[in-house]
């Protein structure tokens, strides 16, 4: 069995199926989360820090802990949490890692190890329109399909999509059963309601350094479509946890939005690497300096 294993969700509205997103579970017990499907190619990203003590969590950009911008033509960006806890946006082209100290060389922050998860969810993904955010279904083995039929008694006047992910340990797979549909399910206690949540479920690799599980939940949700064009949220669990002043828990939180929002782009930093163009050779030139390099070679012989 592979060590790295790759899931695709697709979301089924009006007879058809979706591909939204991914997600990746690598050898070492990472998850990764990654929509290369979505139309855009310029996102704004941020560290967003958000009260628990209110209702509904919103934060402005103007109040971002951090605040890039990303060039994302690819549609590679991903959001990767690592067993020690490490949350970051990296992708190829984006600037990711760690420095020598510890700090995030782009966009990220420590939130809970894999071994020790939050009860509440690891990352949200949410869509204006799903069918304009993704790609009819290539419908694999990997494909989870979640059906609009089952959230269809909730979405009154809402059209757009929200998906949430709970990530559980190794040891969670105790409580992981095959439904009648034939796939993996999970049941979660609600912590207000005191309701049982059912979510569907991904796996990761047995022989994986974290053998996890991520947990799905579809919610219906309406996302603005800033000048028309069908938007698109990622954003991560918290971490930085800390207090304020009147005592109620604040957390940071990693958010992706696409497509780039209208903010003074020239003044925030971008996550992409600064690539250097190779300066340009003339071909005849460059031949001439290769047959000299070879009779040069060949006279020390």
């Amino acid at each position: 069995m592979p060590r790295t294993i790759t899931h695709t969700v697709a979301y089924q509205c009006d007879g058809v199926p979706y591909d939204l997103f991914k997600i990746i579970f690598g050898g070492d017990g990472s998850y990764f989360v990654t929509a290369p499907y979505h139309p855009h190619d310029k996102a704004t990203v941020a560290v967003l820090t958000v009260n628990y003590a209110e209702d509904e969590i919103a934060a402005a950009l103007g109040d971002a802990v951090e605040l890039a911008v990303l060039d994302d033509d690819d549609r590679r960006l991903k959001l990767s949490h690592h067993p020690d806890g490490f949350l970051q946006f990296s992708g190829e082209g984006v600037r990711s890692g760690r420095d020598p100290d510890g700090s995030p060389k782009g966009i990220g922050l420590v939130s809970w190890p894999l071994v020790r998860p939050a009860l509440g969810p690891s990352f949200v993904l949410s869509f204006s329109d799903p069918s304009r955010s993704g790609r009819p279904s290539e419908g694999g083995r990997s494909t989870l399909v979640l059906p609009h039929d089952d959230i269809e008694h909730m979405s009154v006047g809402q059209t757009g999509l929200h998906i949430v992910g709970y990530y559980f340990p190794a040891s969670w797979r105790e409580f992981v059963f095959r439904g009648h549909d034939g796939g993996w399910w999970i049941h979660l206690i609600h912590p207000r309601a005191q309701a049982v949540k059912p979510l569907r479920v991904v796996l990761a690799s047995k022989t994986s350094d974290f053998p996890g599980l991520i947990g799905l939940e579809a919610r219906p949700h309406e996302l603005e479509e800033p000048d028309g064009e069908a938007s698109f949220i990622l954003a991560s669990s918290t971490g930085r946890a800390h207090r304020n002043e009147a005592g109620e828990l604040l957390g940071d939180q990693l958010v992706c939005m696409y497509p780039q929002l209208s903010l003074d782009t020239a003044h925030l930093p971008s996550l992409n690497y600064a690539l250097a163009d190779p300066p340009y050779v003339d071909p005849a030139e460059a031949e001439r300096s290769r047959d000299a390099m070879a009779d040069e070679s060949e006279s020390e012989q």
